[in-house]
């Protein structure tokens, strides 16, 4: 686990590293996220949820876990803005880097952990996370930012889910998979190729775009954030997971979901929509930084409790 994660975390260092000695112009680092958001990650999606055995795993617990934990992560979010008095557009920010995942994080360390199922489970865990995290976090961006009205955030919401290539990928390689349609053996390989070029690029993307240089003083902010990762998201997952008496693997890529640092993709939905962009980029960078302590840390919690 640990091998899996600190090879995950060097590729994201090399990637900020190279960033900061200008191996690259700044055109081809902004060049190559959309490359990745657009094609080679919803290739690799597509590829594991046509081929992912949905038997294996009690489908239904599982995504009410899920639910459930956004729930309380959410109600944290909103809770802890208020309690700290931060305003509404840092509010948002807070939702956003609470609920929301990187999933290039995730996927990487399940399959450099636990292999093909854990890879294969995750992604379904994405699948449904992906739709939840992005409409709540447009309505949190809309409704505390500048409240808007109903048919303004009726078009945004559906704006944002109809560009989502990632929940396109998912959903096209599930409908495969359950009407056992077949795939000629060309587009599989296109699909696998892409795949397998997905995570090194989004990893090396990710690093490019942290910003630790913009880390200022919102201590209260970024306290309430990193606990979020830290213990409340985690928590919740692997405590309704564990009532509802789901398997240790179940559990450990609920682990490795909830403690994940928040999207990268954050920070521009942020900026497009009104929310406090500087809070946010502090945030993706901070829990980025501290996701090498805190996802290992959930995962061996999560296979110790899965034990009991």
């Amino acid at each position: 686990m640990f091998s899996a994660i600190a090879a995950t975390l060097a590729i994201v260092a090399l990637g900020y590293g190279l960033k900061q000695l200008r191996f690259l112009p700044e055109a081809a680092w902004q060049s190559l996220s959309p490359l990745c958001y657009w094609v080679l990650f919803p290739g690799l999606l597509f590829n594991l949820m046509s081929r992912a055995d949905l038997g294996t795993v009690s489908l239904a617990p599982f995504l009410a876990t899920i639910a459930g934990g956004s729930v309380v992560i959410v109600g944290f979010a909103l809770l802890a803005g208020r309690a700290i008095a931060m305003q509404g557009p840092s509010i948002s920010s807070l939702v956003q880097g609470s609920l929301r995942h990187n999933g290039f994080l995730v996927l990487s360390i399940l399959q450099g952990t636990f292999g093909v199922a854990a890879l294969q489970l995750g992604a379904i865990a994405i699948a449904f996370l992906v739709p939840i995290s992005n409409i709540v976090s447009v309505v949190a961006i809309l409704m505390l930012g500048r409240p808007a009205g109903g048919m303004v955030l009726k078009r945004a919401i559906l704006a944002e889910v109809a560009r989502n290539p990632l929940l396109g990928g998912m959903l096209v390689g599930v409908l495969v998979n359950i009407l056992n349609i077949p795939v000629p053996e060309f587009i599989s390989q296109v699909a696998a190729h892409l795949g397998a070029a997905a995570l090194p690029l989004l990893l090396l993307s990710i690093g490019a775009s942290l910003r630790f240089g913009a880390i200022g003083g919102n201590v209260a902010p970024l306290g309430a954030a990193l606990l979020a990762k830290f213990l409340v998201f985690p928590l919740a997952l692997v405590a309704i997971g564990y009532w509802f008496g789901l398997d240790p693997l179940a559990l450990v890529v609920l682990a490795a979901v909830g403690s994940a640092p928040t999207a990268s993709s954050s920070y521009t939905l942020a900026t497009e929509l009104g929310g406090d962009a500087r809070l946010m980029a502090e945030i993706v960078s901070l829990q980025t930084l501290t996701a090498a302590v805190s996802m290992p840390l959930w995962i061996w919690l999560a296979g110790m409790i899965a034990a009991i």
